[in-house]
């Protein structure tokens, strides 16, 4: 038994010497073959013939149409630029100016005697107040300015004034129909006694038609005034 085991024993050891005898030769071989493949010297391959470049397009911008036509930051992607149309509001039409019968100068600023219409019911308007579909805004001796709509138009009083029954004295003069003595002469009869008509406001009253006293009346405690105008006299009573 112990002579088998120590020919399998050197049998054993015999083949590990051949195998690293083996392994040896291997590693010899190949660092040879590496060092000869190292040191040999490769010549290099001539690189291939270029053939030059085709040269490019000239410039052309026709070609480049599409970027603008497609613009990526419209969101309908087209350049048209679309204006939408603006309404043009069409300006108020402008109706019949008021009807003038007098105007008055008062400590207080100065007051048209208007109606809407010829014939009409007649009432002081100062400026500021509103008559009919006016406005007036601004009132003088010679002119006056109404606004309508937020526009504004100017006129002058002597085309204002109610022309239907005035009466024009023989040199071709102003009318002279606001005179109460005017006034009682056409309708005849013995003028009325003074005294003083509607109230106009800002503790005045109008003077009635045919009333001839003379400026400075005391009545019920109002007094008459009488000033010059460019349509004849002007007449109120005034409280006291």
């Amino acid at each position: 038994m112990r002579h088998r085991l120590l020919l399998l024993n050197l049998l054993l050891a015999g083949l590990t010497a051949a195998a690293g005898w083996r392994l040896r030769e291997d590693w010899l071989r190949d660092r040879q073959h590496a060092s000869a493949v190292l040191q040999s010297r490769v010549k290099p391959v001539p690189p291939p013939a270029l053939s030059p470049l085709p040269a490019p397009a000239p410039y052309a911008a026709p070609a480049y149409a599409d970027v603008a036509q497609k613009d990526l930051f419209s969101k309908d992607r087209n350049p048209n630029v679309i204006i939408e149309p603006v309404a043009v509001k069409p300006k108020p039409k402008w109706p019949a100016f008021p009807v003038l019968y007098g105007v008055m100068g008062l400590p207080g600023g100065m007051i048209a005697m208007m109606s809407e219409k010829s014939g009409g019911r007649s009432h002081g308007v100062g400026v500021g107040d509103k008559i009919g579909e006016f406005k007036l805004v601004a009132l003088n001796g010679e002119k006056v300015s109404f606004e309508f709509q937020g526009e504004t138009q100017e006129a002058n009083l002597r085309d204002l004034l109610d022309r239907t029954n005035a009466a024009r004295d023989d040199s071709g003069g102003a009318s002279t129909s606001m005179n109460p003595a005017n006034i009682a002469a056409q309708r005849g009869g013995p003028p009325p006694p003074p005294k003083p008509g509607t109230d106009i406001g800002a503790q005045m009253k109008a003077c009635q038609p045919g009333d001839t006293s003379p400026a400075g009346t005391l009545v019920d405690g109002f007094k008459k005034v009488l000033e010059k105008t460019p349509f004849g006299d002007a007449c109120r009573w005034v409280s006291q």
